[in-house]
């Protein structure tokens, strides 16, 4: 009686079904990590947006001061385009009043609800700058706090230029109302009617 053995064969050009599994699951692995990444230098670029804006702003009031003698909350008034520029943000500024240590301010808002923050620019009359990057539900108390100079807040990215300190606020609770570019609407933190010029 003869036996017959049969060799396996096996082929050196194919894979086995638990490589292509393990190779499908590292691809996946990856994707997640890239879409993650993409998505965070998304929101990062978005972010220089709002931080552009305020400087932005600072800047012209500065040369809009040296030629006047006074601020203005005028987007308008110190040559600021809104429109076809700006694609996240909407700037607003207010002036404060005479008795405050606050100069003016400028925020940036985010146009949608995306993860972005916000943006606070604060001038003091001693000639310092506080700049914040808030989450946008924290920016009406940032501000408050920034316009009577009450407790030190802490933002995600604070930064203080120029030297001086903020001191305490002159006006009480009676805060200038925010203008800015685009329509009159009602302002997303405290509902007030914000005027906004284009």
């Amino acid at each position: 009686m003869m036996m017959y053995r049969h060799s396996r064969v096996e082929s050196p050009n194919g894979f086995t079904m638990i490589e292509l599994m393990i190779v499908v699951a590292i691809l996946g692995i990856l994707a997640a990590v890239a879409t993650v990444s993409y998505n965070h230098f998304v929101t990062k670029a978005k972010n220089v947006e709002g931080e552009i804006i305020v400087h932005e702003v600072e800047r012209l009031e500065h040369l809009y001061h040296a030629s006047n003698h006074v601020y203005t909350d005028r987007l308008t008034d110190l040559g600021f385009a809104t429109t076809g520029t700006l694609k996240y943000y909407t700037p607003e500024v207010r002036i404060g009043f005479a008795t405050d240590k606050m100069s003016y301010q400028v925020r940036a808002l985010p146009g949608t609800i995306s993860g972005t923050d916000a943006w606070l620019l604060t001038r003091y009359h001693d000639g310092s700058v506080q700049v914040d990057r808030i989450p946008v539900i924290d920016l009406q108390a940032f501000a408050t706090a920034r316009y009577l100079g009450t407790a030190p807040v802490t933002s995600r990215q604070a930064t203080t230029v120029s030297p001086g300190s903020s001191g305490s606020g002159g006006a009480g609770n009676n805060e200038p109302e925010w203008s800015g570019g685009g329509s009159s609407s009602q302002c997303q933190e405290c509902g007030r009617v914000v005027r906004h010029e284009q």
